[in-house]
């Protein structure tokens, strides 16, 4: 099993946003994060193709690879969209169906879970979340809360076990229901 889940990013990243980003940064966070993300997995599969090896390669992607990103919930906070991220994340999510269709052969399964938001720091911070933003996307949300690392974390237990194992080139989404409509 290999869970994929590195977040790295430089530090222009909080101006990502479509009027504020710049080439370079644009091309150094797909660099850093979708084609070291997808090179990594690659790499695991090719060496459990070369050991004869079969199992699960996990990726995390994002509801945001999915949907575009709702800015209503961003009012009122310092928060803003973020252009490069849901191109990374959708790459993400087409990408293990490539895998999935091309190590299949080996039995090796590829899939993505996409969480919506989860409650928590903010990423690559030790800060709290915008109480405002957790408000607004909760009010969105059918399930009317956030998400847990736990109702994330169950999903790739199950993905990493016999019990999926005819499951390959899925996307799971867990965003309680945010997708849904």
């Amino acid at each position: 099993v290999f869970l994929n889940c590195s977040y790295p990013r430089n530090s222009d990243w909080a101006k990502n946003s479509f009027r504020d980003i710049t080439l370079n940064s644009f091309r150094e966070n797909i660099d850093f994060h979708l084609n070291s993300y997808s090179w990594l997995a690659r790499k695991i599969a090719e060496k459990m193709v070369e050991k004869n090896k079969q199992g699960s390669i996990i990726q995390l992607g994002s509801i945001y690879g999915v949907v575009g990103q709702d800015l209503d919930i961003y009012e009122g906070t310092d928060m803003k969209e973020n252009m490069t991220y849901s191109l990374i994340k959708g790459g993400i999510v087409n990408f293990s169906r490539q895998m999935a269709s091309y190590y299949g052969k080996h039995n090796i399964r590829v899939n993505t879970i996409s969480p919506g938001g989860l409650e928590g720091h903010v990423a690559g911070e030790n800060s709290s979340q915008d109480l405002r933003f957790v408000e607004q996307y909760s009010k969105k949300v059918p399930m009317k809360r956030m998400g847990t690392p736990d109702e994330v974390a169950t999903v790739a237990l199950f993905l990493a076990s016999d019990a999926s194992s005819y499951i390959t080139g899925s996307n799971i989404i867990v965003d309680g229901g945010w997708t849904a409509i």
